[in-house]
């Protein structure tokens, strides 16, 4: 667990803060992402890690409501509301975008697997373990530690990366299947201000900050720990998905 000498003002917060997350990023490559990024995964990789990666994806909007339902700070919800309408589907207030995790669906249907099977379908344990942890920082602990683990930054630049690897090796996957990452590569500045500027205000103890800085860590866990279950389930065992994952022609 990360610890503080003493309350830091809210400038060397958000300051120790991304160095922490900086710092916690230095450790090498996992397995999977390596493979991802070099371009070597298989069709039946992918695929398997798109049906996954879906449970994450459809929790962000419930962990973002988590934190408008527990946050009593007015001027704290009426900032957050729009990000929890734009993930949940800005279609809710007659714009056209649509909630995120159908964007998700779109990239496994380019990946050729059926919309409704990855809707439908059951993480694996290991997966919905880690992701629950995660949804949980705002649901079960405090609507603060939603926060800290949000969107941000280094956030945006992922997708920006991600979006490129697929360009690069995964030609086969259309362009204008990989909406999701080419929204989040944009949105997620923003939403890393709009954290910033609510964990300047509110993470005012040392116990606070502390608390933030670990979910934060937590979260780079979380992450590490799906990449786990689905390089071992995937790769080193090489489980297929069965043939209902096939989109219909």
């Amino acid at each position: 667990m990360f610890t503080l000498p003493q309350k830091l003002n809210p400038d060397d917060f958000i300051k120790t803060f991304f160095e922490v997350n900086r710092q916690d990023h230095q450790r090498p490559a996992h397995p999977w992402e390596e493979l991802f990024r070099n371009g070597r995964c298989t069709k039946d990789q992918l695929q398997g890690w798109g049906k996954e990666r879906y449970y994450f994806t459809k929790q962000v909007p419930v962990k973002e409501y988590s934190i408008l339902y527990n946050c009593p700070h007015t001027d704290v919800r009426r900032l957050w509301l729009p990000k929890a309408i734009e993930e949940e589907g800005e279609d809710l207030i007659g714009k056209s975008g649509k909630p995120h995790p159908e964007y998700w669906l779109d990239v496994c249907v380019g990946m050729s697997m059926d919309r409704e099977f990855v809707k439908n379908s059951e993480p694996h344990y290991g997966v919905k373990f880690a992701v629950d942890a995660f949804a949980n920082a705002a649901f079960k602990t405090s609507w603060l530690l939603g926060v800290a683990v949000s969107e941000g930054d280094d956030t945006a630049k992922a997708m920006s990366r991600d979006l490129e690897v697929f360009r690069k090796h995964y030609s086969w996957v259309p362009d204008d299947a990989l909406t999701f990452y080419k929204l989040h590569a944009e949105v997620d500045q923003e939403h890393g201000l709009l954290r910033k500027e609510i964990l300047k205000k509110y993470a005012d103890t040392k116990e606070l900050q502390e608390a933030c800085i670990n979910a934060q860590l937590m979260k780079n866990s979380m992450r590490w720990v799906m990449a786990d279950v689905i390089y071992m389930e995937y790769v080193v065992r090489a489980v297929k998905l069965n043939g209902s994952a096939a989109a219909a022609a």
